[in-house]
């Protein structure tokens, strides 16, 4: 088992240059971290020693002694990612290069942790033959949920989800796995997926939106995750009442419901008939509407690289709101200032269930989160 103590910062900084710029020698390496060569060779010979980098094979083309990228060892191990809805449950599988192995989907019909992990183990248990899964490299278990987090830990409960109270919660949705269990609220741990998967790769500050049950997300400054003083930073609910119309996933589900589209979860977004679109996309534009002036003033007090709009939505859906959250329509007279661009997560509705896998992983490798 790979164990997190014996990587000091400086190992860590090594291994996140690689995961954001792939194969990279070690003068590369050394130019990014701003380590000395000799420092950068001890630290590659002591991630080589732990089975987290392997060498490639030497570049050619290039004058002097050619040199030998270094790359994650994906095969030491992987986590396991789960997100769940009121219908269904997804699983994803990220290995340690940060290359998503799997995704699947389960129905689920209960809501307790306990219920949970067991469909957890019951899937995996079915998986694991077919992909080649060694359950003795399996590093942690993350878990993206739909609440919020009290001053001691503990979970302010979504109304939808009254049974995610009580608590040993981690050991309740770890059952019988064996691995840490990690909990994190559904839009950092998007977040966190974001920054290592996906479009969030390449910025150093990004703001995550998170749309499902609620409307969420999630911090990354200077690479890290940001939680502040009580532990709910980045969420943006407060921002739209509940009793109102809002922009969140479960306000979409509800329109369309209203208008006789039966659709009982975000799973059957994808199979509206195509006499649904005009409920559809109106729905798109007041949601854009509703995002847009709130991410303008938001982003312009936090001053991000980046906002990313991710959730439980299918990728057409999230593409589309990220196209018409156009800032430019409220900005005020004599603000010459950039605007930060609003991508669309390139996770699509897997986003959660990915993000949670990458948690254990970052909380194991990378540079350690920020708690405030």
């Amino acid at each position: 088992m790979i164990s997190s103590s014996r990587l000091t910062t400086g190992h860590r900084l090594v291994l996140d240059s690689i995961l954001r710029h792939g194969p990279s020698s070690r003068a590369e390496i050394a130019a990014r971290t701003q380590f000395t060569r000799p420092a950068i060779t001890q630290m590659v010979q002591d991630l080589t020693d732990m089975d987290l980098v392997v060498e490639h094979e030497a570049r050619r083309g290039q004058r002097g002694q050619p040199a030998r990228p270094v790359a994650l060892n994906g095969a030491a191990g992987f986590a396991v990612g789960v997100n769940f809805s009121l219908t269904y449950l997804e699983i994803a599988v990220v290995d340690l290069a940060g290359v998503v192995v799997l995704t699947h989907q389960a129905p689920l019909a209960d809501h307790t942790p306990e219920a949970i992990a067991a469909v957890v183990q019951q899937e995996l248990g079915r998986l694991a033959p077919a992909q080649g899964l060694d359950f003795g490299k399996m590093v942690g278990m993350g878990v993206s949920l739909p609440s919020d987090f009290y001053p001691d830990g503990s979970l302010a409960t979504h109304m939808a989800f009254p049974n995610l109270k009580g608590d040993n919660l981690e050991r309740r949705f770890g059952g019988d796995i064996g691995v840490p269990i990690f909990l994190e609220n559904d839009g950092r741990a998007c977040a966190i997926g974001e920054r290592m998967v996906g479009a969030g790769r390449s910025h150093e500050t990004f703001m995550l939106v998170h749309l499902g049950h609620g409307i969420g997300g999630g911090l990354i400054i200077d690479g890290k995750p940001y939680r502040g003083a009580f532990g709910n930073a980045g969420i943006l609910g407060q921002f739209y009442p509940y009793g109102e119309v809002r922009p969140s996933g479960l306000d979409l589900l509800e329109s369309l419901r209203a208008e006789g589209y039966a659709v009982a979860d975000f799973d059957e977004l994808d199979k509206l008939p195509a006499k649904a679109r005009p409920v559809l996309d109106a729905w798109i534009e007041r949601a854009a509407d509703q995002l847009t002036k709130v991410l303008f003033q938001v982003s312009r007090f936090f001053g991000p690289e980046a906002v990313i709009l991710a959730g439980r939505l299918p990728p057409d859906i999230t593409a589309a709101l990220a196209e018409r959250v156009d800032f430019e329509r409220v900005r005020p007279p004599m603000d010459d200032l950039s605007n930060a661009p609003v991508l669309a997560s390139s996770q699509g509705s897997i986003a959660g269930a990915i993000g949670a896998a990458c948690v254990p992983i970052f909380n194991l490798l990378l540079p350690v989160a920020r708690r405030a």
